[in-house]
């Protein structure tokens, strides 16, 4: 994994294959099939693996220093939007990584958003998951990677506090 993630951000996702990945690791692909069906399989593990690391600050998130539901959102929400978009500015080639072989598959995209959904459920207390995913809903403007290319083009922070303004009301606690 560490010498595919090397790879796709030295030489791009289209230019490197489970041929390559081999001949680097000092191996053929096939030895690769022993570990993965094929790089479709490899490059949703890769790009899972390096999404959990961008976001291992939420997962699980730290309520310790909190004492309101608010804040506990907030902080959550923005820590999610701040690392989707420091990942996308410092590693462009596995971001998008990520937008092919994660936003872009249902079923791996809904178990990232379940994941999500999971840990903004354990962090708040908030029980009602139709309410969480209205929450993530949203805030997906600033965590969704169709709108990365924009992010560079707003005031990124100052955008994001506008929308909690608009459902900080809907938040108890």
């Amino acid at each position: 994994m560490e010498t595919a993630h090397r790879m796709v951000v030295e030489q791009g996702m289209e230019k490197v294959n489970l041929s390559k990945v081999g001949s680097e690791l000092g191996t053929t692909h096939a030895a690769i099939y022993k570990y993965f069906s094929g790089k479709e399989e490899l490059w949703t593990e890769l790009a899972l693996s390096w999404l959990d690391h961008e976001l291992a600050r939420i997962f699980p998130f730290d309520t310790d220093k909190y004492s309101s539901t608010k804040d506990i959102v907030h902080d959550w929400l923005w820590i999610l939007s701040q690392s989707k978009y420091e990942a996308y500015v410092r590693e462009p080639e596995m971001f998008k990584l990520y937008t092919t072989y994660i936003d872009r598959n249902p079923v791996v995209l809904a178990r990232h958003i379940g994941d999500l959904i999971g840990s903004l459920k354990a962090a708040s207390g908030i029980e009602d998951v139709r309410r969480l995913h209205a929450i993530l809903l949203s805030f997906s403007f600033f965590s969704a990677p169709a709108f990365a290319d924009s992010w560079l083009r707003i005031e990124f922070q100052a955008e994001f506090e506008a929308v909690w303004k608009l459902i900080e009301a809907g938040i108890e606690g």
